[in-house]
């Protein structure tokens, strides 16, 4: 029998199920999933560096960046650099703020990008089809 856990919303957070169907990979979703963990329920926003992201999903800081940057690009999330005043008055670069999209939007994205990955196909294949027969009707057609 399988324990049913009661949630008061605190110590859960729900994935998508659209997510695993969108094809960016297992470190993604990882990141992913750890950014909606941090996230402000209200703002549908976060701070957490890449060492904090890193720490927490086993990953090194380098496939942390690329996998934010593959989130970023697929439109899951977007990136607000930050900085802030140190003591000594300096200017310093502070964590990206991080805002997750909807997921719809990301959808539609994605579903935008196979079209026109469709229609670059269907347009190859017809000018391989014409140049199929414009070669078959050539006066020196190729041995």
């Amino acid at each position: 029998m399988v324990p049913i856990l009661k949630s008061n919303g605190k110590n859960f957070f729900s994935l998508p199920n659209e997510l695993f169907f969108m094809n960016i990979g297992h470190g993604a979703i990882t990141v992913y999933a750890y950014l909606l963990y941090c996230e402000d329920r209200r703002t549908h926003q976060c701070h957490p560096s890449y060492r904090t992201i890193s720490a927490a999903v086993h990953l090194t800081v380098s496939t942390v960046m690329k996998h934010i940057t593959k989130l970023a690009d697929r439109q899951f999330i977007t990136i607000e650099n930050t900085s802030y005043i140190d003591k000594h008055g300096m200017k310093q670069n502070g964590n990206n703020l991080y805002t997750i999209l909807p997921i719809q939007a990301t959808m539609d994205h994605c579903y935008q990008q196979q079209m026109l990955r469709l229609e670059e196909r269907q347009r190859w294949q017809q000018a391989q089809a014409l140049l199929a027969q414009s070669t078959e009707s050539a006066t020196c057609a190729p041995l």
